[in-house]
């Protein structure tokens, strides 16, 4: 009964969070975020093809993210697993980018964004395979590590877009 609890708690915070950054535009990861160090918002000079690439995966993301919350909570794991892979593998960047596109992705990028992009696609996957096992308490740990790496991805990146994070000091923390 514990399980349960733990599972219908932690998806009524994943909705509501999900909310939150639904109306501007996506999701992704690390869980790196820093605690009362002030640190400027890297900025990254976006291409037109390259931004254009980046709000589609945002919101193919969010999309399949919103889905996921929702098919967790009715135990549908065959959509879990479908959600969980859309957003595994929506490497819209580098699916419609040419080899100029890319080559500039790769210069303008900051390791730490890969990174966290990296382990979010990487937290899909594993939240995927948790599917398969039908197992809910670990679905719902990589279901919250994806929210997590949304938020910290955006603290980090996207400040100028997400009005609540603006003012927001970066927190940093490793799990």
């Amino acid at each position: 009964m514990n399980k349960k609890i733990l599972i219908i708690v932690g998806i009524v915070s994943m909705l509501v969070g999900g909310m939150m950054v639904k109306h501007h535009f996506s999701n992704h990861d690390n869980h790196e975020i820093t605690e009362n160090i002030k640190v400027e918002s890297p900025v990254i000079q976006w291409t037109p093809s390259t931004k254009s690439a980046l709000v589609k995966e945002m919101y193919s993301i969010n999309k399949n993210y919103q889905e996921l919350v929702s098919n967790l909570a009715q135990g549908d794991w065959a959509k879990v697993i479908e959600n969980s892979h859309n957003i595994h593998s929506a490497f819209i960047l580098k699916q419609e980018l040419s080899e100029e596109d890319m080559a500039d992705l790769h210069r303008i990028l900051p390791e730490r964004f890969i990174e966290m992009d990296s382990k979010f696609h990487d937290h899909a996957f594993k939240l995927a395979i948790a599917a398969k096992e039908k197992d809910g308490e670990l679905a719902l740990i990589y279901s919250g590590k994806m929210m997590d790496g949304c938020v910290s991805c955006h603290q980090v990146f996207a400040k100028d877009r997400f009005e609540g994070f603006s003012s927001q000091e970066e927190a940093t923390h490793e799990h």
